[in-house]
């Protein structure tokens, strides 16, 4: 088994069909070519000593060249190690030290400004391919490609051989690597190729970053049945709808914040997206008001998922045409989700619980932490941490992270129901609640609001406005207006830094 052999597969069946489109700069590879080119740099890594299960790290923009270096990685058995090309010297000094990465291939800007500083960190890198300008003691990425041959064997993998690596955020202390296989990802593939009604013929397209779990949702699922793939470097609301627009786009995933940009710079006499009829949501809760907006204005198809970077990403969908607003969807096939107690029982429907999952999507472990592993899981069950329930129709709803509950003197207040009352607010671009510190109640909600441009509002306005539609215990005892809430690279909010 090997995630390659779909590439593979592409390129003798449709040999002649888009595989990948550069959204920054026009370029565009069949799979005949694309396949060429993995076996070109699969070569290349063979060459420079490169092993099966080595880690091969990626410190790329999503480019051509990213989908290149990690399709190629894997096709030899190496381990594909992404991270964030946004990441700085103590970041990624502690990544590829953890991880003992043998080879990186990295943009030749940050190469200079942030990798080459912290060599001596990591010794276990022994080469540095770069893409860009070219940078002295390192090899140049388009040489490094075209001096291999573009013939090349895929390297059969066992089904529990790790295919990737991604490092989690760390919200808890340490980066940990989440060891992904080759089932995972031919599981995955096949999961969402099916849900997502994709064909060869459609074009996918995303802004979230490759080395985030959104590329199971983003490259396996049309991998896996030969559609296109739209690259982008990097989000930009104009630039994404006039992408939609000129390329007939089919299909679009994105986080929330993404739509909330594109609703505000969207013009129906610019654009045409009437091929587009497939847009995803997740990363975080879709607030029903939003929900609406969107569908009224770029149409119907808007399936919002659930997942994590441990279940190998969504574990949930909703279906095209039979979504229900708020909801994350039922479980995908091959998965099996519970709402649980704190002792791992199963809660009646209706009933707030901590989302428990299992299914062959679920990663192998964290990488050389046996205990934390242990840990992750209950009775075969990983732990995602999120609170939820189910109701009658087995659909799912996703109330809170389990560690972001606010206890307010005795009662639970769950930020997002919170949140999502805020959004009905015309006023209220963008908000957030936490809980702050309270001698008297414990906790008490607290709101980071940022207004659409032009508006104004006082804080007594906006906890009038709370104490008409939620209990009074709901109700933020404090509000901050800000010019812009905390993100991460794919648009989570970051709740940990208004903290």
């Amino acid at each position: 088994m090997n995630i390659v052999d779909l590439i593979t597969r592409n390129a003798e069946y449709y040999p002649n069909r888009r595989a990948i489109i550069c959204g920054d700069d026009g370029r565009e590879f069949t799979w005949a070519e694309y396949n060429k080119l993995i076996n070109q740099f699969g070569n290349g890594l063979i060459k420079m000593g490169v092993q099966k299960g080595d880690r091969v790290g990626i410190y790329l923009p999503n480019s051509p060249e990213w989908l290149i270096a990690y399709f190629g990685t894997m096709k030899i058995g190496a381990v594909a190690l992404p991270f964030n090309i946004l990441y700085k010297t103590g970041e990624i000094a502690y990544i590829l030290s953890n991880s003992r990465t043998k080879v990186v291939f990295g943009a030749s800007q940050e190469v200079k400004q942030n990798l080459l500083k912290i060599l001596s960190e990591v010794p276990t890198v022994e080469k540095i391919v770069t893409l860009g300008e070219p940078v002295e003691g390192t090899t140049d990425f388009q040489s490094f490609i075209s001096e291999n041959s573009d013939v090349l064997a895929t390297v059969d993998c066992a089904e529990d051989d790790t295919a990737t690596m991604l490092y989690t955020s760390g919200t808890t202390g340490r980066p940990k690597g989440v060891m992904l296989t080759h089932k995972n990802f031919v599981t995955k593939a096949a999961i969402n190729g099916v849900a997502e009604q994709i064909s060869e013929q459609d074009i996918f397209m995303t802004a979230t970053p490759y080395c985030h779990i959104f590329i199971t949702v983003t490259l396996l699922g049309p991998l896996y049945v030969g559609a296109g793939v739209l690259t982008m470097s990097r989000f930009n609301p104009e630039k994404t709808l006039e992408l939609l627009s000129s390329y007939k786009i089919t299909h679009f995933a994105g986080v929330p914040t993404m739509y909330i940009f594109m609703l505000n710079a969207y013009s129906p006499e610019k654009y045409d997206l009437s091929a587009w009829r497939f847009k995803q949501t997740a990363g975080y809760a879709m607030p029903p008001e939003l929900f609406n907006k969107i569908e009224q204005t770029f149409g119907s198809g808007l399936c919002e998922y659930y997942g994590s970077t441990e279940t190998g990403a969504t574990v949930t969908y909703n279906r095209m045409g039979h979504s229900k607003i708020g909801s994350i969807g039922p479980v995908a096939p091959g998965y099996s989700m519970k709402v649980a107690d704190e002792n791992g029982n199963e809660l009646p429907v209706g009933e707030i619980g901590e989302l428990l999952v299992k299914g062959n999507g679920i990663f192998k472990g964290y990488w050389e932490m046996p205990e934390a592993t242990a840990e992750a899981f209950k009775d075969g069950y990983f732990c995602t941490g999120d609170l939820g329930y189910c109701d009658e129709d087995g659909y799912f709803f996703l109330v809170d992270r389990k560690k972001d509950l606010i206890l307010c003197g005795g009662y639970n207040v769950y930020p997002r129901e919170v949140e999502d009352i805020l959004y009905q607010n015309p006023k209220i671009l963008e908000c957030a609640i936490i809980g702050k510190a309270d001698s008297d109640r414990g906790e008490v909600p607290e709101a980071y609001v940022v207004l659409k441009q032009g508006e104004q509002m006082t804080e007594e306005e906006l906890i009038n406005f709370c104490k008409q539609r939620m209990a009074s215990y709901k109700v933020p005892r404090f509000v901050n207006f800000i010019d812009a809430i905390p993100k991460s690279a794919t648009g989570k909010l970051l709740k940990r830094k208004l903290k």
